[in-house]
């Protein structure tokens, strides 16, 4: 029927009626009777365009709903209808039949009919099939228009039978067109989820399980009106968003989970003016939140169109949980990846944020104006209670998203931006970095510059990526400030840590130090041998932050789970300590001893009163360098300590051993109080005892102890107690002279020189002559020095047999000579050697008419020197005599001879020289002559080379030879 006064357009179809001449009556009287009315399409789902303002506006698609069947029955009540046009729309008489609560659908495809009986079908808005979900009426107006003037549009309103507020149920979606290529206000997903929260259709339960009653709220509709031109609508709908044992029995049955908990639907004759949908889900941090998307239609002024009228998109993220609670359940590590108690959102809503990408339930929070992440402003409470804030982009994930669609959130692949996101900083606050022991207050804070949150659980084996799992967000590493390594180091600022392995996997208990973070990089101490008391210069590449030691080495295995099981090689121990000295040349790592488990327990808990204990107990141990600093009681400053007392063992092999180590002690103890107006006052302790320096098996050295101490204001205070020397081999005939020295070379009468280079000790000691038979010895001095440099130099020692400025004598009747010796050792072997001895003899005759002299001599004299590598090897004969007659002639011989090796790195020479000089003095007049003759020879450098030696042709021929 068309009725074109009030545009009018309606299918009318009668069942079991039949027109008797007068009216319509049932033909069955025994069968129902129904009217079914057809309409128009009631609405129109729109393209939305992108911002407004991004893209110039074009035209906008537009798809159209299919038509809508209404259903009466006529009541048995009713004799009969009237064959008229406002009898059949006076819908008021008649009572409208719904679509059956249940899964079974159409008795066919496309049709309206529901077990054998036509049903009610409105597709409103596209795409999406409703009914009704209570008794309704409609209300149409029964006076048909004028002929002239004005007439209203034809409508029918739907009505409660209480009130206006009609309750909608949709039942099913329509399929057979294909996907909307378009974005429009309502998608697939929606309609979907609009039909499962509002059918009231209970969900098969897994393997013919018990069925799961869906919580089913239909929708209100405070206005419906069909028109021609389509419906005017209010519609609302609001849900509860599921539970997660309700999404995981979705899931189970093969079906989405809905997410959506808000569905506002406004129209005016088909055309959306309002559309409003709210998806539930959680932020990364596991937040609950809402997505809202409102759709508004906005009118704009279009060049040569006039005004024209587009829905424009708006999305907000709603907070709706502005605290969660982390504790150890879903966690890998039950939650010791994760420093903070709980985490406050303050801000409640988001300015306006971009639409979605790729993904519309899945996606991080972007702001439409600016591009920007959107900084939420988080208020982290950490393991003690204190209360950090910070800024941090979040992702927003709906209710059922499928975990490989949570993946690519954090895939850098696809997120360029993923390093900003997670790396936050944190300004410095003071934070703790986990859960101190009992008793140990503020033992694992730090100020913290910035965090590298992860999400989900963490592997923390290196070789599979973390597992994203929403509401499980974790610390992956930070940087931060660690006191103790600043003031020993130059590195300070904010040092990249990790959480220890052992500490995650297990907990700081099972550590044998109770470490809880690990430097990335491992620090390298520079610890100069003067802040250590000159016995050591303990440099050790620390890494490991502990809650009672401090910072220490790494010095221990680990197995796959990251406990501690056995000690550390001795190639690990080496490792851990390069470049760390005592004695300026004996490397530390090559005399510790290999450190235990057990050993380092004694780290876990170790307070003042501890340390001190095992200072003085001479069997205690602190098997790692202490580095740690702590606040002086009534807030006076900052005392910073390092102490060390390690186990040693005597070294495999080196140019230098320590030997007898069974009960050698090492103790380095430095303290740095640094008061309220920044002055520092350090004290340093340290003790070496009960070891000995072989020097190459020619001189042993033993110490009963060498101790150093430095006071603010004092000269520094250094005794050396129990030293004896000891000669062997080529010297030991030395041992024999000790009966003319001291029972103790370095008790009194020796000297010790205390230098801010170093210390000195050693004896120079003059003899007596001593009669030996025939021979007579004078002028000997022996001397014996040690050097310990405070800088890195190696230990040296020096011995000598008088000096060449002053050598001895040794006389035997008409015959003598002279000499020298010394010999200089350090860790590298014999570094100097020299020495010279001369001989010979002499005789005078006078016989009154003539008298004259004669006189012999020849000496030798080396030199060895290491560095450069010189060698000088020289002989000499010198023979002289004169005669005088009468004292008026007098005739003078002298005739020398030299021979020397030198050798100045890969090159010798050997040079020879003679010389004879003979003198005639007559009187007043005098002549002398000198013949001189010298030859060198070069060694090996001066050879022919291969080149001179062999020319370009018999080369040639000479491979050929060999070739053939």
């Amino acid at each position: 029927m068309v009725r074109p006064a009030d545009m009018l357009v309606v299918d009318i179809n009668l069942v079991n009626l039949r027109f008797d001449g007068h009216r319509l009556v049932r033909k069955d009287p025994g069968e129902p009777a129904f009217v079914l009315v057809g309409l128009p399409p009631q609405h129109v789902m729109e393209e939305v365009p992108a911002p407004l303002g991004a893209t110039p506006l074009g035209p906008m698609k537009a798809f159209t709903a299919g038509s809508s069947h209404l259903s009466f029955s006529v009541p048995a009540t009713m004799d009969g209808l009237d064959l008229s046009l406002a009898s059949l729309l006076d819908w008021a008489r008649l009572v409208p039949i719904t679509v059956p609560v249940g899964p079974q659908g159409p008795d066919a495809p496309g049709s309206a009919v529901f077990q054998g009986i036509p049903r009610s079908v409105l597709e409103f808005p596209t795409r999406l099939l409703v009914t009704y979900d209570e008794p309704v009426g409609w209300a149409v107006p029964s006076e048909p228009p004028e002929a002239d003037g004005p007439s209203a549009l034809w409508h029918a309103r739907l009505r409660g039978t209480q009130d206006d507020e009609v309750l909608l149920r949709a039942f099913a979606t329509v399929g057979g067109r294909g996907v909307l290529p378009v974005p429009t206000p309502l998608s697939a997903e929606n309609l979907e989820d609009i039909v499962t929260l509002t059918s009231r259709v209970e969900l098969p339960g897994p393997g013919g399980g018990p069925p799961l009653e869906i919580h089913s709220a239909p929708l209100h509709a405070e206005q419906f009106i069909v028109t021609p031109l389509g419906s005017s609508a209010h519609l609302h709908g609001a849900w509860q968003p599921l539970s997660q044992p309700a999404q995981d029995r979705f899931t189970q049955a093969g079906r989405r989970p809905p997410n959506l908990v808000l569905y506002d639907h406004i129209t005016g004759l088909g055309r959306d003016q309002f559309v409003r949908t709210a998806t539930h889900g959680r932020m990364s941090t596991g937040h609950e939140a809402v997505h809202f998307k409102e759709f508004r239609r906005v009118f704009v002024a279009r060049p040569n169109d006039g005004i024209v009228a587009y829905l424009q998109r708006q999305d907000r993220i709603v907070i709706k949980q502005p605290e969660v609670q982390y504790g150890p359940s879903g966690y890998r590590h039950e939650g010791r990846e994760m420093p903070f108690s709980t985490l406050r959102i303050t801000d409640r809503v988001t300015p306006l944020i971009q639409q979605p990408g790729p993904d519309p339930d899945a996606f991080w929070v972007i702001l439409q104006d600016s591009g920007k992440d959107h900084e939420f402003t988080l208020i982290g409470t950490d393991r003690e209670g204190r209360k950090v804030s910070f800024t941090m982009p979040l992702a927003f994930v709906a209710d059922g998203v499928p975990q490989e669609r949570v993946n690519n959130l954090y895939d850098p692949a696809q997120q360029p931006r993923l390093g900003d996101r997670l790396n936050r900083s944190m300004g410095g606050q003071v934070m703790a970095m986990a859960q101190p022991p009992p008793g140990a207050p503020g033992s694992t804070s730090h100020a913290v510059g910035t965090l590298t949150f992860g999400l989900g659980i963490r592997n923390g084996n290196g070789k599979d990526r973390d597992l994203p799992v929403i509401g499980l967000p974790f610390v992956s590493g930070a940087a931060v400030r660690v006191p103790a390594v600043e003031q020993f180091t130059p590195n300070g600022g904010d040092l990249p840590v990790a959480f220890n392995e052992t500490y995650l996997q297990q907990t700081m208990a099972a550590h044998p130090a109770g470490a809880y973070l690990d430097l990335e990089k491992a620090v390298s101490l520079t610890f100069g041998a003067e802040k250590a008391g000159g016995v050591a210069s303990p440099n050790a590449a620390v890494k490991v932050i502990t809650t009672q030691a401090g910072v220490i080495p790494e010095m221990f295995k680990k197995d796959s789970a990251g406990q501690a099981v056995d000690a550390l090689d001795i190639g690990d121990i080496r490792k851990a300590f390069d470049g760390a000295k005592m004695l300026g040349f004996i490397s530390l790592g090559d005399i510790l001893k290999s450190v235990t488990k057990d050993t380092l327990g004694a780290l876990r808990k170790l307070g003042d009163a501890e340390i001190e204990a095992i200072l003085r107990d001479a069997n205690g141990l602190l098997p790692a360098p202490v580095l740690r600093i702590r606040d002086l009681v009534d807030g006076q400053g900052k005392e910073l300590r390092y102490v060390w007392k390690p186990s040693l063992e005597r070294p495999a092999s080196g140019p230098a051993h320590v030997l007898d180590v069974s009960k050698a002690s090492l103790i380095l103890d430095a303290r740095t109080v640094r008061s309220k107006d920044a002055v520092d006052q350090s004290t340093v302790e340290g003790r070496l005892s009960h070891f000995a320096l072989d020097f190459e098996g020619i001189a042993r050295l033993d110490f009963a102890e060498l101790k150093f101490k430095a006071s603010p204001g004092r000269k520094p205070d250094v005794s050396a107690s129990g030293l004896e020397l000891k000669f062997s081999k080529d010297l030991e005939f030395i041992n024999s002279l000790r009966s003319a020295l001291p029972a103790d070379a370095f008790g009194p009468g020796s000297y010790l020189d205390v230098q801010p280079t170093g210390i000195r000790a050693g004896f120079k000691l003059a003899l007596p002559a001593i009669g030996l038979g025939a021979f007579t010895l004078s002028n000997l001095s022996l001397g014996a020095e040690l050097d310990v440099p405070f800088e890195d130099k190696p230990v040296s020692f020096r011995f000598s047999v008088s000096e060449r400025v002053h050598p001895f004598n040794v006389t035997v009747s008409l015959f003598g000579g002279g000499g020298y010796f010394s010999m200089l050792i350090d860790a590298k072997g014999v570094q100097q050697v020299e020495g010279a001895i001369e001989f010979g003899g002499a005789t005078a005759l006078n016989l009154g008419v003539a008298s004259g002299g004669v006189s012999v001599m020849a000496g030798v004299r080396f030199l060895f020197s290491r560095n450069p590598d010189n060698v000088t090897l020289g002989g000499y004969l010198r023979c002289n005599g004169n005669l005088t007659v009468l004292g008026i002639i007098t005739v003078t011989a002298e005739f020398y001879l030299e021979l020397t090796y030198e050798k100045h790195g890969h090159e010798s020479v050997v040079r020879g020289r003679g010389t004879l000089t003979v003198g005639v003095r007559i009187a007043f007049f005098s002549k002398s002559v000198s013949l001189t003759l010298e030859r060198s020879f070069s060694g090996a450098p001066g050879d022919p080379s291969f080149t001179q030696c062999v020319l370009p042709g018999h080369w040639h021929e000479y491979c050929r030879a060999f070739a053939a």
